[in-house]
């Protein structure tokens, strides 16, 4: 029935997401901005490197250091979506690197 869109429950897959998420954690990561620890999506500034939760994101807020006009955030649902990139990033650089040997 819940999952059943005639019924107008077509929402249950919303529903797990949304549970699922309340379980996933950052690692050491905390939001810059309340400082608990990031549980759920966690979403990082690409160039200044700060992290905030998902209630703070939504909120619109910031550190106070780092009030800008724009900013760019990547959101990662878990920290192995973080580590891939990271490694993505890493091996990006070693190939600049050859190319300019």
């Amino acid at each position: 029935m819940f999952n059943d869109p005639d019924w107008g429950f077509g929402i249950m897959s919303t529903l797990v997401k949304l549970e699922e998420s309340d379980h996933i954690r950052h690692g050491r990561h905390t939001c810059s901005i309340c400082r608990y620890p990031i549980i759920g999506s966690r979403f990082k500034e690409t160039k200044h490197s700060f992290s905030l939760c998902n209630r703070c994101y939504s909120e619109g807020k910031v550190p106070s250091a780092f009030k800008l006009e724009e900013y760019r955030f990547k959101e990662y649902g878990n920290e192995s979506e973080a580590l891939i990139d990271k490694c993505m990033c890493f091996n990006l650089h070693s190939k600049k690197l050859e190319t300019d040997a």
